[in-house]
């Protein structure tokens, strides 16, 4: 976690010393990208030359160890005048959040007062997203602003059917997409990041971020209405080589983070807030492919695997539903789902550290299971339609989060 010790090269350290204080970081996330880094770095200095052509800028490109010819695209590429640019590799290995890491820790040193947090494999974005990202953080309006992009329904499957029901019933916050990959921040917010214990070096980091902010009651916005287009995608027909590792990762940091801040989620009140959701009048995004037989499948054989599993951190109740899933997962419900999710939450907080990871493996298979269902449910539906069907279940989160979350700490 916050054990590492992180320092910065000495030739970095030295351009920063030559580059001074900014007022704007962007950080570009790198690995492989090579096939999308230019673009990436063409846009995001385009940007700030148009809108913030008064400020002190500065790219920092931060490489996970690439096996491409990333790095040097990213060494050849030239700013507009007036922009700096830094080049490191990640301080530490470990995945997205050793990066993210990385990059904060040139933010600290430069002082910078706006953080900005894009992918190197964006292809959607332009220009004027720099400007929503920075100018409310600038202007001192947000400590956080977090993209709402438009996604296909089969898009964002962590986030829509796990991790913006759970974040927004115990945070308070609707924030519809925790897990977006880009970030605007102000430097109250990152410095906190820095310091934290819990701080994640893998793809637990976006969920960390959005989960603190709310927290810490810091001040956090939507932005970039946007389509969001992105490489990750392409490989969510095989979820073994993305999708469970990051299932995982995420998961069991949502988990550790509900368990750091449960004073804060036992002390406030949930009343299911007034939610509505958007409606999305604009082009259709890029429609993503999944296997859900291969899904299925991995559902049932997970589901045997783990039946005594189900039985020890689960109310036999649940088990006894969802053993009628198997079959017929249509029947596997958003209340189901919420009542799963929050079981095995509690027990996730009440375990030893030998049982957590058993517990990830047990959500990890009933998420087969949900999402599948859902997909089911929405197959014939337009993008408002099954955006409907994961507010309902949002709702459902909201209205079960006292029966479960608020129950009586063990001894």
């Amino acid at each position: 976690m916050n054990d590492r010790d992180f320092s910065l090269d000495e030739n970095v350290r030295e351009q920063l010393d030559e580059i001074g204080r900014v007022d704007i970081l962007v950080g570009v996330l790198c690995k492989n990208v090579e096939a999308t880094i230019l673009h990436v770095l063409n846009t995001v200095s385009d940007g700030l030359h148009k809108y913030f052509p008064e400020y002190r800028t500065a790219i920092a490109v931060t490489d996970g160890f690439s096996e491409d010819r990333t790095l040097d695209l990213a060494e050849l590429f030239k700013p507009h005048n007036g922009i700096a640019k830094v080049i490191t590799r990640d301080m530490a290995t470990g995945g997205k959040g050793a990066g993210v890491r990385t990059v904060m820790e040139i933010a600290h040193k430069l002082d910078a007062k706006s953080l900005v947090m894009v992918d190197g494999d964006l292809l959607s974005i332009k220009p004027t997203w720099l400007q929503e990202f920075s100018y409310p953080v600038l202007c001192g309006r947000a400590e956080l602003i977090v993209p709402y992009y438009i996604r296909d329904k089969y898009d964002g499957v962590i986030t829509n059917i796990l991790a913006y029901p759970f974040t927004r019933a115990l945070y308070g916050q609707d924030i519809r997409q925790p897990l977006a990959g880009e970030f605007g921040m102000s430097r109250e917010l990152y410095e906190t990041l820095r310091g934290h214990p819990l701080f994640p070096y893998d793809f637990g980091i976006d969920v960390f971020i959005v989960t603190t902010a709310a927290a810490e009651q810091m001040r956090i916005r939507e932005g970039i209405y946007s389509l969001k287009i992105h490489e990750s995608t392409t490989r969510y027909l095989e979820p073994e080589e993305l999708l469970v590792p990051m299932f995982r990762q995420v998961t069991g940091q949502m988990f550790e983070m509900a368990g750091f801040y449960q004073d804060v989620w036992r002390s406030r009140c949930n009343d299911g807030g007034h939610h509505g959701h958007k409606e999305f009048f604009t082009q259709n995004p890029v429609p993503v492919n999944l296997d859900l037989e291969k899904l299925t499948r991995s559902f049932r054989q997970e589901f045997t695997e783990h039946r005594d599993d189900l039985h020890r951190f689960l109310p036999a109740s649940h088990v006894d539903r969802l053993h009628g899933c198997v079959d017929d997962l249509d029947r596997f419900d958003a209340e189901l789902w919420a009542h799963s999710v929050y079981s095995l939450a509690t027990a996730y907080r009440q375990a030893d550290p030998s049982e957590k990871k058993t517990i990830i493996e047990v959500m990890k298979t009933l998420w087969f299971g949900r999402f599948v269902s859902y997909a089911h449910e929405t197959a014939d539906m337009d993008m408002d339609d099954a955006e409907a069907v994961i507010q309902h279940q949002a709702r459902v989160f909201d209205d079960t989060f006292e029966d479960y979350m608020l129950t009586p700490r063990q001894p």
